[in-house]
């Protein structure tokens, strides 16, 4: 199923025939190579012709490159004979050794441009950057927003009014929310009267090859992990702790009370590896009073929930409060904000954002139907003396000016917003 990913898509066709190298991260099955399928097809209505496209899936055995020089050497040899650009896409192009040779050396030929997906932060470190240096632009991609799951499972339903009242939003949210927004997820849906259920079973089939996948090909390949229990262990403890504040000392006591003795050194390497596969994300806290990043407590969110419920064994309604904040953090990356977890005094803010210098606090809560509920969370917000927006996000309620000036909203309508 190709379901369009707009702003993604936007960003490609800004860049075309620009003498950058496009380079689309992004966690495993996020939707890369379904984004380059929809730019080809935009490429093609451009008039763009067949033989004008050359796209690699490193992921495919059929093609095995033994080094960069291989890899330059198969594609020059496939556009000898035509002077027009030639569009070159290579996924996963991680997977060949030192292929950041080959990738620049087709970026300094006018006749190529250049689109490059991985599955690794390890991708734009290191030798890439230096050698490049400056000549590439990144997008960074995530799994499906939640209008973009609507838009997959709903294609026909253009205007939302009428979906709303063909189906119950919330209950299609909790799916969202126990299943993810990987977008081949959806292929594992069916219809009954007029709704869309998931198909369990085949949903977590799907979930547990990629997992597989991540631990076995991006983290313990490439970081040579032996100890393969160990790297599980940590990984369920940093999904079990999403949103939670997290220290490496923490973890290293959690396993030593279990009797598995590691050292902080393992423990840090290993958190990196998970976030270098775009597994996990850190956020961290800001000093508000004081406008001062600091240095300890940072909280972590998965990159998408299906994954961290499988693992756990989960459902939504369980660790709801959790994944509300992680769906909440995630949007607020969709929207080019910078994130922080804000700290008042000794109150905390869940979410500190600033875009194009305007700041804006945000809560997120289940429901506030009860006034110590309400004035809980609405009190870290009241004492921020600033005249900066502030937000309280709502699964259940919204929808009002709130006290002091704080916008009330429901988060399913947030999340549906234009922006």
């Amino acid at each position: 199923m190709l379901i369009n990913r707009p702003e993604y898509l936007e960003k490609l066709i800004s860049f075309k025939d620009q003498n950058l190298i496009k380079v689309v991260t992004g966690l495993r099955r996020s939707g890369k190579s379904t984004l380059f399928q929809l730019y080809i097809h935009y490429l093609k209505e451009q008039g763009v012709k067949d033989s004008q496209i050359i796209q690699i899936n490193f992921d495919d055995p059929s093609y095995s490159f033994s080094n960069a020089k291989d890899l330059f050497d198969y594609i020059t040899s496939q556009t000898k004979t035509t002077a027009r650009k030639t569009y070159v896409f290579l996924d996963e192009v991680q997977m060949v050794p030192e292929f950041q040779i080959a990738v620049n050396g087709l970026r300094q030929r006018d006749n190529y441009d250049v689109y490059i997906t991985g599955s690794n932060a390890y991708l734009l470190s290191g030798e890439l950057a230096t050698l490049l240096s400056g000549r590439y632009v990144e997008i960074h991609m995530l799994p499906l927003s939640f209008k973009e799951y609507i838009s997959g499972l709903y294609p026909d339903y253009i205007n939302m009014d009428a979906l709303k009242r063909k189906v119950n939003l919330r209950e299609i949210f909790m799916d969202y929310l126990n299943y993810g927004g990987l977008p081949q997820t959806l292929d594992y849906y069916e219809t009954q009267d007029g709704a869309r259920i998931p198909i369990v079973t085949n949903i977590h089939e799907y979930l547990e090859n990629i997992l597989s996948t991540i631990v076995y090909k991006d983290i313990m390949l490439r970081h040579n992990v032996t100890d393969k229990n160990l790297l599980e262990r940590i990984v369920n403890f940093m999904l079990d702790n999403i949103g939670q504040p997290i220290s490496t000392k923490k973890i290293v006591d959690t396993l030593n009370g279990n009797q598995i003795k590691v050292s902080f050194y393992t423990v840090e390497n290993y958190i990196t590896a998970l976030e270098e596969c775009f597994l996990i994300y850190r956020a961290e806290r800001y000093d508000i009073r004081g406008r001062e990043l600091l240095a300890t407590g940072y909280k972590y969110f998965v990159t998408d929930t299906g994954l961290r419920n499988y693992l756990l064994g989960r459902s939504a309604e369980n660790d709801i409060g959790q994944l509300l904040e992680n769906v909440v953090y995630l949007e607020l990356i969709r929207r080019r904000n910078k994130i922080w977890v804000g700290k008042y005094d000794n109150l905390e803010v869940d979410f500190v954002t600033n875009n194009t210098d305007e700041t804006v606090y945000y809560q997120v809560a289940t429901r506030a139907s009860e006034d110590n509920t309400l004035e809980r969370e609405l009190t870290p917000l009241i004492n921020i003396r600033d005249n900066y927006p502030k937000c309280l996000l709502l699964l259940d309620g919204g929808a009002n000016s709130g006290t002091s000036g704080i916008k009330v909203v429901n988060i399913i309508d947030w999340l549906l917003e234009k922006d």
